[in-house]
């Protein structure tokens, strides 16, 4: 008999619930009758009217449309992300033959005896290449100044030569 309660117990409870729930039902379809009288009472759908443009305002100034797009970013390069030391290695490195950079520059001289390694080297001609450019371009552009004011050209070449 116990057996029988225990087991029969919880279904006697749930006999109080629904069995399922009922699913929700679909809505109506309408007939074209009164689908045709709906769309009788809404309003007409027009296209908007182009506006005919006014006059142009001599006060105002029109700009061109234009199109602004984002640069790509620029590619870092291992010399960018370098320090001054690993940068004066790679200058050494890529200017100096094998021997220069494996065996004879292993031995330099103190710096009181005028001694400079080959790093050091390396940097000072990389600098003087730079600066040779540098002297290069303002002389182009000290020509083209030159003609409109010479004063202006002069005095361009004297501020690039200065030390």
């Amino acid at each position: 008999m116990l057996t029988l309660l225990i087991v029969a117990g919880p279904a006697a409870f749930r006999a109080d619930e629904p069995a399922a729930k009922p699913a929700p039902a679909e809505p109506a379809k309408l007939s074209s009758e009164v689908t045709q009288k709906l769309t009788a009472v809404l309003p007409k759908y027009a296209p908007p009217v182009e506006a005919k443009p006014a006059a142009p305002n001599p006060d105002v100034l029109e700009l061109p449309t234009i199109t602004v797009t984002q640069k790509k970013r620029p590619r870092l390069t291992p010399e960018v992300m370098m320090t001054g030391k690993a940068f004066n290695e790679k200058l050494a490195h890529d200017s100096l033959s094998l021997f220069d950079h494996s065996f004879l520059n292993k031995f330099t001289l103190p710096a009181w005896f005028g001694g400079v390694s080959a790093e050091q080297r390396a940097r000072e001609e990389y600098n003087r290449q730079k600066r040779d450019e540098l002297i290069s371009d303002v002389n182009t552009i000290a020509k083209a100044v030159e003609e409109l004011d010479p004063a202006k050209a002069k005095a361009l070449l004297d501020d690039a030569t200065k030390p």
